[in-house]
């Protein structure tokens, strides 16, 4: 909650450009020694995400994007996913570490396995787990309480890779003080 209410008050006082930096995206994985985890930067003016840039230092690979100019890895131009079915699906979330939040997220994938789709992950960062939606490895992710600075980059990647980004609960596009999100390849979005 603090993290919203942080966003909101800057958004509503603060300056025109705002700097969002996560400097060390699934913290978990990187303190275990898992080589999933990243450097996030989201940069919005007036509250519109303007650039986003999430740095893989594992793998090497830079995934960036400019409002209007495309999304990019490692200076390569990059699209979301083809995949037009939930069955084509392979899906990713995370799992909060509150009561509220883990619930939701448990119904959520029981939902998925219902439905069905190829395959359910987790990944351990939101930001990885964003990029790689945006270059098509990964068809869908949603989680049910992120921050700003775990998203805004991975958002300007999606929608500049063709892709959707939307809240969970309301379905109302994403915003930075959206905190339950939906990200997919565009196509799945609706019925997933």
């Amino acid at each position: 909650e603090a993290g919203s209410e942080a966003i909101a008050t800057l958004l509503e006082t603060g300056p025109d450009w705002l700097w969002i930096v996560d400097p060390i995206d699934g913290t978990t994985n990187f303190v275990h020694g898992m080589p999933l985890s990243a450097i996030s930067i989201g940069v919005a003016y007036k509250g519109e995400l303007q650039v986003g840039v999430i740095m893989d230092p594992f793998a090497g690979e830079i995934f960036s994007a400019c409002l209007g100019g495309g999304a990019h890895v490692n200076f390569a131009p990059m699209r979301v996913g083809e995949e037009a079915t939930g069955e084509e699906a392979v899906v990713v979330t995370g799992y909060g570490a509150l009561a509220e939040s883990a619930d939701a997220m448990i119904k959520g994938m029981k939902a998925l396995t219902d439905y069905p789709v190829r395959s359910v992950r987790m990944l351990g960062s939101a930001a990885i787990m964003l990029a790689w939606v945006a270059a098509g490895r990964l068809t869908a992710y949603f989680e049910c309480d992120l921050n700003a600075w775990d998203t805004a980059a991975g958002a300007l990647l999606v929608r500049e890779a063709g892709g959707q980004m939307t809240d969970l609960v309301t379905g109302e596009e994403y915003n930075l003080q959206t905190r339950a999100i939906m990200a997919s390849n565009g196509k799945t979005h609706e019925a997933l």
